[in-house]
């Protein structure tokens, strides 16, 4: 990752910019020699609230980001973000200017800031660096229409996303409207738990959230939402139904309904509540509980915990054993995971967090209990398991607690803070990295399993676990390999990945063979041995 300039005042490369123009002794479009400021700038009334969140995302990157951001690198990606609105805008620095160009012709020289504690500490000024976004912002707004027509959240957008562009796969700037829906999904909403198609005519409920107020009240699928609270909604916009439908907990939306296949509208008082969506889904089969986790949100561990509870209540006869279904799922808030490992292990190492931020670095430990009394448990995994849904199963695989089923998962061993704006929007950004109980980082090549059922087409479950068990210590080996290899050792990560290909597939068989391991127990201990990693003291990544 390119680091910002430590000296000023001597020659450096710049690896982060689009050209290099010689400094200085230009004629300069629209200005005298003697002045270097653009002497046309064009103001908007919202520039002080644009500067205010273009800070704070400065800030926030500049001194959290993982991997440390030098101010100029910052500015100029920010800057460049403003292509997306014009194409003909453009930026360039020398050591000490910035070069503002439209077109072909270069209209401004900006002076950069004289920073000097910038470039000697981990600590980023990004007001005065907000304040040189802002002015390139009002300089290109002189010549390009389509930057004088772009709204405030629009130019925001293009400045931040810029800003975070090429950082990483995984960080992100989300706008106002799709925060607020990645927060509703992650902590949940105070409404009456519908989904809708809307915008054309009156809304349609598409979807209803499992005991929802919606379903109690008798709203179905297919059913018109004519009104809210005295409001028509006809040819409304789906998020402003959304807005409509939300409301102060206990409050009533007080609806027009025109049920599906019927001409009459119903008037209904509807409590709104706190809607969070599912995600934890369990069965009984074999006397085996399989719990299915989709995600993970501020529900998902207490959910865990209370299907635990209920099949050891309604099962016919004593469980014995779990099946944890990670598969598909990419994860969610790192506290939420934690705690479904915790409800697994019996104190111990969960896992611990690795970063330059101190804010960011985290030692996460199990409390006493396991709330399924130890019983033996098997953990299926695939392509599609990733984030701390790998967190989870790391730490169950290298405590010998579980047995992994299923593909090499997907290897997103990063760790993602998630930072409201002054705008309402969110940015997302990578500030830590995930490492396993034995001391490796999953980040880039998965987990591997016990039992790989990755292009299995011809074998049962019980002829694949006697085989898997007849090539002695040959497990063992491959997962020392695993936790050991070099980390920015790319092409040795993926040649070992390519032991056991990821899957994508949910289908029963992985269920199958692990409903036949927790029935042998010889094969059940043979595989939680051979999986189990040595507790490292401290991580090994550097």
């Amino acid at each position: 990752m390119t680091e910002g300039y430590r000296h000023r005042s001597r020659a450096k490369g710049i690896g982060f910019v689009k050209s290099v123009i010689p400094p200085l002794g230009l004629a300069l479009f629209l200005l005298s020699s003697c002045t270097p400021r653009p002497s046309l700038t064009l103001t908007d009334t919202s520039d002080d609230d644009t500067r205010a969140v273009v800070t704070q995302a400065l800030n926030l990157l500049g001194n959290r980001y993982i991997d440390p951001l030098g101010p100029e690198q910052l500015t100029v990606k920010a800057i460049d973000g403003l292509e997306r609105i014009d194409p003909e805008i453009s930026v360039s620095i020398t050591p000490d200017d910035l070069l503002a160009r439209y077109g072909r012709k270069q209209v401004a020289t900006l002076p950069l800031p004289d920073m000097e504690d910038d470039e000697t500490s981990d600590h980023i000024h990004a007001d005065v660096w907000g304040k040189l976004i802002m002015e390139s912002v009002r300089t290109y707004r002189v010549y390009s229409p389509a930057l004088r027509q772009a709204s405030a959240l629009e130019i925001q957008s293009r400045l931040i996303s810029g800003a975070i562009d090429g950082l990483d796969p995984y960080s992100r700037y989300e706008t106002p409207n799709r925060a607020e829906t990645s927060r509703d999904r992650r902590e949940g909403y105070i409404g009456i738990g519908v989904d809708l198609i809307a915008g054309n005519g009156y809304p349609v409920v598409k979807t209803i959230v499992e005991n929802a107020p919606a379903l109690k009240y008798g709203i179905h699928a297919g059913d018109q939402i004519i009104s809210v609270d005295g409001t028509d909604l006809y040819n409304h916009s789906r998020l402003d139904v959304i807005d409509r439908l939300k409301g102060a907990p206990g409050s009533i939306a007080v609806l027009e309904i025109n049920p599906t296949g019927s001409s009459l509208v119903r008037k209904l008082d509807v409590p709104r509540e706190r809607i969070i969506a599912r995600t934890v889904f369990a069965e009984i089969r074999n006397h085996v509980l399989i719990i299915e986790v989709r995600s993970f949100n501020n529900d998902t561990a207490d959910e865990i915990e209370q299907a635990i509870a209920d099949a050891k209540i309604w099962s016919s006869s004593p469980l014995v054993g779990v099946i944890l279904d990670l598969r598909g799922n990419r994860g969610g808030i790192l506290n939420q995971g934690v705690s479904v490992a915790d409800a697994f292990l019996s104190n111990g190492p969960i896992g611990t967090t690795t970063t330059r931020v101190p804010a960011a670095k985290h030692i996460f430990t199990a409390d006493a209990r396991d709330f399924t009394n130890g019983l033996p448990l098997v953990v299926l995994i695939n392509g599609r398991t990733a984030s701390s849904a790998e967190l989870v199963a790391a730490s169950l695989q290298d405590r010998g607690r579980g047995v992994l089923v299923g593909s090499t998962s997907f290897g997103k061993g990063s760790v993602q803070a998630i930072n409201d704006l002054k705008n309402q929007g969110t940015i997302t950004f990578t500030w830590s990295r995930l490492v396993a109980p034995s001391g490796y980082t999953f980040d880039r090549i998965g987990l591997h399993p016990a039992i790989c059922t990755s292009g299995i087409a011809d074998q049962s479950p019980a002829e694949l676990i006697d085989h898997v068990m007849r090539q002695k210590g040959e497990l063992a080996d491959i997962l020392q390999a695993w936790r050991t290899v070099d980390f920015k050792n790319e092409s040795e990560r993926a040649a070992l990945r390519k032991k056991c290909p990821p899957s994508y597939s949910t289908d029963k068989y992985d269920i199958d063979v692990a409903l036949n391991i927790l029935k042998d127990p010889v094969a059940y201990s043979y595989f939680r041995q051979q999986s189990s990693g040595e507790i490292a003291i401290k991580p090994t990544i550097n």
